[in-house]
């Protein structure tokens, strides 16, 4: 599959669910300033291409979720190889925020539920705690808008995610919340073409120690 048919797969998509916000965002800021928090490289591919001609893009990694450090690190790492070729490719300035890692600290609120299948109580709570931290930084460092790209994976509910970002972001009329829905369309299959071109790190697990099973 060629860039270029994908980039046309992707314009199809600009529509629809985030344009009301968007539009708003426009009046702000031309180009407007999106904090987005990924998650790791293999599903940051699609989404960074979507929102590379739309934002001035700076990411925030901030998963402390992850299990472990060495894990966190590779798929930083990953993250970093692919940020690095699409600064290449579209001659942008993709910035690289990384928050403290402090999984000891971070699992307290999980093991209540550690016992749940993957998509439970623990993700809710696991998707929300790194969209408010991500919230935080957008709104104490001027960022116009935040968003997450964590509704590229099956495994994750979009609606979900974006209640939560509406909702933490609620009344803030500097800093708004940018819905995405990246699995529309085969969002996450594109990914891992393009990833596996790259040979990005594709890790097999969704974080936690409790999703390894």
């Amino acid at each position: 599959m060629g860039l270029c048919y994908i980039f046309d797969m992707i314009e199809t998509l600009k529509k629809d669910d985030f344009l009301k916000t968007y539009k708003e965002l426009k009046k702000i800021n031309n180009k407007p300033k999106l904090l987005v928090h990924v998650c790791c490289g293999a599903c940051s591919i699609y989404p960074l291409i979507y929102l590379i001609d739309l934002f001035d893009i700076t990411i925030y990694f901030t998963n402390s979720n992850i299990f472990s450090y060495e894990e966190f690190k590779k798929r930083l790492d990953a993250l970093e190889n692919h940020v690095h070729f699409l600064n290449k490719l579209f001659n942008s300035d993709i910035k690289i925020i990384v928050s403290d890692y402090d999984y000891e600290k971070f699992r307290v609120n999980l093991l209540k539920y550690k016992d749940e299948k993957e998509g439970g109580q623990r993700c809710k709570i696991c998707i929300a705690k790194r969209l408010a931290e991500t919230f935080d930084f957008a709104r104490n460092n001027s960022f116009d808008s935040f968003s997450t790209i964590m509704s590229i994976s099956r495994n994750k509910d979009a609606i979900y995610i974006n209640r939560i970002g509406k909702e933490i972001s609620k009344g803030q009329e500097k800093c708004f919340f940018v819905p995405f829905d990246f699995k529309k369309e085969n969002g996450q299959d594109i990914g891992v073409k393009i990833g596996g071109k790259e040979n990005v790190y594709r890790q097999d697990f969704c974080g936690c120690e409790f999703s390894i099973r």
